[in-house]
């Protein structure tokens, strides 16, 4: 029995068109995952930031670090829950900085909801200094980066 050469390659495509169906649905698909990730992640953020407990911690936090000479210096003098408050404070930031660093987030929504946030706690925790801090300084230059990105939003109903 003769295989006709034709039927082969008839075979041989047909394969091919499914594997590239395949692979081309499982790259919208794995889009589509991906995107869906960042939104509930940038969700999950905003209500953190917007919870009971967290907005407790962010009157604590900016009460210890209004009139501290940086946040260091605040963190170093604080005790209990205000210590806590403020290393709250800090790594909430951090992990929206690194997340975002890495296009784990949305970065529209995150500009839409943490902005006004952002220039606001800018002031608080990195403009007063504490750059160069030994133990802080890594991660106040990460939400100081964070912080000039979102600053730098379009407001809102501003044209492209």
């Amino acid at each position: 029995m003769a295989i006709d050469a034709q039927a082969i390659w008839q075979v041989v495509l047909l394969f091919m068109g499914a594997l590239a169906g395949a692979l081309f649905g499982g790259v919208i698909r794995w889009s589509g995952t991906r995107r869906e990730r960042r939104l509930r992640l940038t969700m999950d953020f905003y209500s953190e930031f917007h919870s009971p407990a967290f907005n407790h911690i962010r009157i604590l936090a900016h009460d210890a670090l209004q009139n501290a000479p940086s946040m260091p210096a605040a963190y170093a003098a604080s005790s209990g829950e205000t210590r806590d408050a403020i290393a709250s404070i800090v790594h909430f930031w951090e992990r929206v900085a690194v997340l975002m660093q890495e296009g784990a987030l949305n970065p529209r929504l995150t500009r839409r909801f943490f902005a006004q946030y952002a220039r606001w706690w800018s002031e608080t925790l990195c403009d007063k200094g504490g750059l160069d801090d030994p133990e802080w300084g890594r991660t106040l230059s990460d939400i100081h980066g964070l912080f000039r990105k979102l600053a730098h939003a379009r407001p809102k109903g501003a044209r492209p």
